[in-house]
């Protein structure tokens, strides 16, 4: 924009504004509060040509992640329904199934320390970091017992 601030033609930049605002309704028609710090235009460029996006099925999406208390950014909701990239919402909580997965999996052991442990005694934990990119998934998910869980924290 700040490129084209001394533009006598505005014409195009207005445009492709009402191009992108268009298409945002068309696709997620109930406006929220959540939809202001997205990156429609980023968003626009790369999925305005899609057909296989369903705004009803979209909208019932959205609503169910906005009722989800681990959805930690809820503007992230747009760009992940359009992406599948989950790191747009946030999300770092394994969720029960997840961790008595992981729990079955490891047969109640601490894979640091190698002790066994009660369930309600071991914390889910990611194997790839999450702040490296990895996953709140089933695959990514260990459990350990509290004082590794502590340890591995601190460093």
């Amino acid at each position: 924009m700040s490129r084209r601030q001394n533009d006598e033609d505005v014409g195009e930049i207005w445009n492709r504004f009402q191009d992108i605002i268009n298409w945002a309704k068309a696709i997620f028609p109930r406006q929220r509060s959540s939809m202001t710090s997205v990156d429609w235009g980023f968003l626009y460029d790369h999925h305005h040509n899609r057909s296989d996006l369903d705004p009803v099925a979209l909208e019932a999406e959205v609503m169910r992640l906005h009722k989800d208390d681990d959805v930690k950014r809820k503007p992230g909701i747009y760009p992940y329904l359009l992406t599948g990239d989950e790191k747009h919402l946030n999300i770092r909580v394994f969720s029960p199934a997840m961790r008595e997965a992981a729990y079955e999996r490891q047969g109640g052991i601490c894979p640091h320390c190698k002790k066994t442990f009660q369930l309600k005694d071991m914390h889910a934990d990611h194997i790839d970091p999450w702040s490296e990119g990895g996953p709140t998934v089933a695959e990514n998910c260990q459990m350990l017992c509290s004082p590794c869980n502590r340890r591995k924290g601190a460093k």
